[in-house]
């Protein structure tokens, strides 16, 4: 059976199905439910619902083609079904890809590794042992020239610096936190964009007050909630991020004015646990839109608003990623399109920030970063 091609093929097409289950089903938790929980159990019943179906179409069928014919009529439509949601799953990429797609024109004018090496002792450091990396805390500071088609004019070099998904904790601590706000304020933007995701538990959120003190910009600082901040208690990481002297939207709009034009920023609550009204933001009126959601899913609500820009954060960049095959475990309806960077379709530009944290607290081959992006008319 080992030796007969269309076993692995079986495998391949029974292991991209899983991938695909996980992602949309194990990382959207209910909010009744604890995360761990609600993670760990979905993806122990889908593996073991993977493994029970290998083995059962391997006990009826040795996989030589000539005697497929011969199988029960129940397991010719499972073979017909799993070939079927595969070509179905890579036929919508392939289209994404080749169609949907539209270049982004974002040119890298600066990239820096301000805290290489580490000056923190390393989670889960015994991975060294096995030649793994953990990035956790090797910080990318990075700035791009982005532009936009349609950008007016007047606001050619507005500049933001986005910093997402901290996960403040037990390792990602004051001690990284500090240094790597120092390097967002060193940037130096516009004004800041802060997407959400600032705690995974409640018991951190009063120990972060004060931490976000520091940020000023000319145009103000701007927070989301995430899912996370939700699930914690968001009521109260509200409350410190207000203390701290940053606005917090949720389905809420900021008008910004510059040489005699209207740029709405839009700030959307998160796509899970948030408010669901987004008639604030339907109701948006400006010569340039951009829409803060914590959550790339969101992308759906952009195309909606025509906005010349969405920034998200949410999914860490796949965090834990593989040579050449990269993240696998992305938490979004629209898997590996949306793990991070850019991304343009029907006019609207998403950008897709890695994060600073996460959990398990390791990173490979996906850095945590702080983003400057300096728009410009295309």
């Amino acid at each position: 059976m080992a030796l007969q091609p269309l076993f692995w093929l079986f495998l391949l097409c029974q292991f991209l199905i899983f991938i695909f289950l996980v992602n949309r089903v194990s990382f959207h938790p209910l909010r009744v439910i604890p995360e761990a929980m609600w993670v760990i159990s979905w993806t122990i019943f889908l593996f073991a619902l993977d493994l029970a179906l290998i083995l059962g179409l391997a006990h009826a069928w040795d996989f030589r083609p000539e005697v497929f014919l011969g199988l029960s009529f129940s397991w010719k439509l499972f073979i017909v079904g799993l070939v079927l949601w595969v070509f179905l799953m890579a036929a919508n990429h392939i289209e994404w890809y080749w169609v949907r797609r539209q270049p982004v024109d974002a040119r890298m004018t600066r990239q820096i590794f301000p805290n290489h090496p580490p000056r923190w002792k390393l989670p889960l450091g015994f991975l060294e042992n096995i030649y793994i990396d953990n990035q956790v805390y090797d910080l990318e500071v990075v700035e791009y020239d982005l532009y936009l088609p349609g950008w007016p004019k007047e606001f050619s070099g507005l500049s933001l610096v986005q910093v997402s998904d901290i996960h403040y904790g037990k390792y990602i601590h004051k001690d990284y936190l500090r240094m790597v706000f120092d390097e967002a304020k060193k940037l130096k933007p516009d004004f800041f964009a802060l997407t959400g995701d600032f705690v995974s538990h409640i018991k951190d959120i009063a120990p972060m007050k004060g931490l976000l003190k520091g940020f000023k910009a000319p145009m103000g600082v701007y927070a989301l909630l995430g899912n996370h901040d939700h699930w914690a208690d968001g009521p109260a990481m509200r409350k410190v991020l207000e203390g701290d002297g940053i606005k917090v939207l949720q389905n809420e709009v900021v008008y910004l004015k510059r040489k005699g034009k209207t740029l709405a920023l839009l700030g959307a609550d998160d796509l899970w646990e948030g408010k669901k009204d987004v008639t604030p933001l339907l109701n948006a009126k400006g010569d340039a839109k951009i829409l803060l959601a914590h959550q790339p899913d969101h992308f759906y609500l952009a195309k909606k608003l025509k906005v010349n820009l969405q920034i998200s954060g949410h999914c860490h960049g796949g965090q834990i990623c593989f040579p050449i095959v990269g993240p696998l475990i992305i938490p979004t309806v629209q898997g590996r399109k949306f793990a991070a960077g850019f991304m343009r379709e029907k006019g609207v530009t998403l950008f897709i920030h890695r994060g600073i944290g996460g959990f398990p607290p390791l990173r490979t081959l996906c850095r945590p970063q702080v983003v400057k992006l300096v728009l410009k008319t295309a």
